[in-house]
C-alpha cells in the first residue's frame, strides 16, 4: 500500500469578540462564555497533544481587541465570578433534579458542575489567569503560529481615510508586539474584506456624485507594516479578473507588490472543507446527537438537550447523551481527515505534486457553538499526525517552503454573503458610516492641529479619541444591525462611541484655549479611560 506524501493541510482559527467589557453585563458574558467554552478548551487540547508527542501546528488569529480584553484585570475578576456563578447554579440544578428523581438531568448537571470547576481551576492554576501568555508560550515553543487582525476588526474596504486603515494595522502590530514579543507575519483581514487600488468614492447614497479619488490597495498598507501574508475565501478567488491564473484553492497566490515591498501572499480558504464544519445543515455540528446550543435551562442557562432533529421545535428536544456524542466525535474526525486526504491525493494524482488545503473558521465555533468541537479537533490532529501521507503546518512554515509566484488581482470582496461588501455597506447602515466618516475627518484634523510631542493631558485626550474611533469602526456593529442580531446593542454602541468621541474632540479644543480641563471634563476623560481600557499606546500622529 502506497504511503507517498500527498500534501499539506493548514487550519486557521479566527478568534474575535468585540469590545464588551464595561458595556452591559449580558454582553460581557459573550467573552466569558467564549473563554470557558472555546479558548481554555483549545489550550487544553493543545497541551494534551503536546504531552502525547504531537505538535498542533495550527494558525490562530487573536484579534487585538480580544487579546487586550483577555489581559484586563477586570476580565480576570469577571471571569472568576462567572465560573463561580455557573458552579453555584449547576449545583442548584442538581438539587432540583434530585428532588424530582430525574437521574438523567442530575447526571448532566453534575457534569456542568465539574466542567466549570475544572475550567476555573485550570484558568487560575495552569494558566495563571493569563490566557494570552498561555497562547504566547505555545507559539514561543513552536507549536502554533499566532497572527493578528485589524485592531478592532474594522471593515477596511469601507474606511474613508487611508490613515484609518493604517491606524487599524499599526495599532494591531503594536499590540501584538507588546503581548507576544515579536512582530506578526500574518494578518487576518476583518471579514476577509479586501479592496484593490483604484478610484474610490464614499459608498453613501448622497455622496456618490462627489469626485472620486485614488486610494492604495489594502495590501499596500499591510506590506508597509511588514505583513507577509493574509487569507481570502475561495469565492473571492473566483471573482478574480486575472484570466491567466488557474484559480483553484490548491495554491497560494500573490497580490501585486506595487514596487514597494515583498508581494503579499494569499492563502485560500477551501469552501468544501469549511462547509463540512461551518454549514449547520450538512456539517457535523448539526448531528442530532450533539449538544443543542439554543435550548437552555431556566435560571442556570445550562444546556441539557441534544439537537435531536434540526427542524424540531425546542420544546421536543431529547436529553443529551455524552457517551453517544463522544463516539461520534471520533467518527466525524476520522471522516473529515479522510475528506482532506482524498482531495489532496486526487490533486497529487493529477499533478504529481504535493498539494495544499486550507480551512479557516471562527474559533468560537469550536466549543461555544459546537460544544464537542475542541474534542473533535483533538481527534482530527491526532489522525493527521499519524498519517504519513499528509501533514499539518502553519501558514508561515508553508510560505517559507513554498513561496508563491502566481500573481492575481482581486475585486473588492469579503467572505460575507455574495462575497461582496453588502453586509457591512448597505442603506440600512449608512447612518453608521456617516458617523464614522465624520469622526475620521475630525481625528485627522486633530492630529494635524496638534502634531508631534504633546503635553501629558492633551496626549491623554487625543489617545482616548483614537480608542473611541477605533471601537466605533468595529465591523461587529454593522453586522449586528444588518443581520438583526442583537441589533439594539450594535446601534447603541455606535451612538455611544460617536457621542463620546465628539465630546473628547471638544475637550481637546478646550484644552487648547485654557491649557487645562474643568473638573467635570476631567472626570469625563477619566471615565472614558476606565471604560475603554484597551491599547496602551495609540498614536494620534498615525492620523496625520
Amino acid at each position: 500500500m502506497s504511503t507517498e506524501f500527498c500534501g499539506t493541510y493548514i487550519l486557521i482559527l479566527h478568534s474575535h469578540i468585540p469590545y464588551v467589557l464595561h458595556h452591559d453585563h449580558l454582553n460581557e458574558e459573550w467573552l466569558y462564555e467564549a473563554t470557558a467554552e472555546t479558548y481554555i478548551p483549545l489550550l487544553n487540547i493543545m497541551h494534551r497533544l503536546i504531552r502525547e508527542g504531537i505538535s498542533p501546528q495550527i494558525t490562530i488569529n487573536i484579534s487585538p481587541v480580544l487579546a487586550e480584553q483577555l489581559i484586563s484585570s477586570y476580565f480576570v475578576k469577571g471571569f472568576q465570578d462567572y465560573c463561580d456563578r455557573k458552579i453555584r447554579l449547576s449545583r442548584e440544578d442538581q438539587k432540583t433534579f434530585a428532588a424530582h428523581n430525574n437521574s438523567k438531568m442530575l447526571k448532566l448537571a453534575t457534569l456542568w458542575d465539574k466542567f466549570y470547576s475544572k475550567t476555573l481551576r485550570l484558568f487560575l492554576d495552569r494558566y495563571q489567569g493569563n490566557i494570552i501568555q498561555a497562547f504566547r508560550q505555545l507559539q514561543d515553543d513552536g507549536h502554533i503560529e499566532i497572527i493578528t487582525c485589524g485592531a478592532t476588526h474594522g471593515y477596511l474596504p469601507a474606511l474613508g481615510e487611508d490613515t484609518s486603515i493604517n491606524a487599524q494595522i499599526k495599532m494591531a502590530k503594536a499590540s501584538y508586539e507588546r503581548l507576544f514579543g515579536r512582530a506578526p507575519k500574518g494578518f487576518w483581514l476583518p471579514e476577509c474584506g479586501y479592496r484593490p487600488a483604484g478610484q474610490w468614492v464614499y459608498p453613501l447614497t448622497h455622496r456618490r456624485n462627489q469626485p472620486a479619488r485614488y486610494r492604495p490597495g489594502i495590501e499596500q498598507f499591510l506590506g508597509e507594516n511588514g505583513i507577509l501574508y493574509s487569507i481570502i475565501d475561495q469565492e473571492q478567488l473566483r471573482k478574480s479578473p486575472s484570466p491567466q491564473v488557474n484559480k483553484i484553492p490548491w495554491n497560494t497566490y500573490c497580490l501585486p507588490d506595487h514596487g514597494m515591498h515583498t508581494p503579499m501572499t494569499l492563502f485560500v480558504r477551501d469552501t468544501n472543507l469549511s462547509e463540512q464544519i461551518w454549514n449547520f445543515e450538512i456539517g457535523y455540528p448539526g448531528d442530532g446527537n450533539y449538544l443543542e446550543f439554543h435550548k437552555k435551562q431556566w435560571g442556570s442557562g445550562n444546556r441539557y438537550w441534544r439537537i435531536t432533529d434540526k427542524k424540531l421545535d425546542l420544546a421536543y428536544k431529547d436529553i443529551y447523551v455524552p457517551e453517544t456524542a463522544r463516539e461520534l466525535i471520533i467518527q466525524h474526525a476520522g471522516h473529515y481527515k479522510w475528506i482532506i486526504k482524498k482531495t489532496l491525493k486526487s490533486q497529487f494524482l493529477k499533478t504529481a505534486q504535493a498539494g495544499l488545503k486550507v480551512a479557516a473558521f471562527d474559533a468560537e465555533l469550536f466549543g461555544h457553538w459546537w460544544f464537542e468541537g475542541p474534542a473533535w479537533l483533538y481527534q482530527l490532529l491526532k489522525w493527521i499526525h499519524h498519517d504519513p501521507e499528509m501533514r499539518i503546518t502553519t501558514c508561515s512554515a508553508y510560505q517559507a517552503e513554498h513561496p508563491s509566484s502566481a500573481f492575481i488581482e482581486l475585486p473588492e470582496s469579503s467572505w460575507g454573503r455574495g462575497a461582496d461588501s453588502s453586509t457591512w455597506i448597505n442603506p440600512a447602515i449608512e447612518w453608521v458610516w456617516e458617523r464614522i466618516y465624520q469622526a475620521e475627518k475630525d481625528m485627522r484634523d486633530l492630529a494635524n492641529r496638534f502634531p508631534g510631542r504633546k503635553p501629558p493631558l492633551l496626549r491623554r485626550i487625543l489617545r482616548q479619541c483614537v480608542r473611541e474611533l477605533l471601537i466605533l469602526q468595529s465591523s461587529d456593529w454593522e453586522f449586528m444591525i444588518t443581520t438583526n442580531s442583537t441589533k439594539d446593542h450594535g446601534e447603541r454602541r455606535v451612538v455611544e462611541h460617536h457621542e463620546d468621541f465628539k465630546r473628547l474632540v471638544q475637550l481637546a479644543l478646550s484644552w487648547e484655549q485654557n491649557r487645562k480641563l474643568d473638573p467635570q471634563d476631567l472626570a469625563f476623560l477619566k471615565e472614558c479611560e476606565a471604560r475603554e481600557e484597551i491599547f496602551a499606546d495609540p498614536d494620534p500622529d498615525w492620523y496625520r
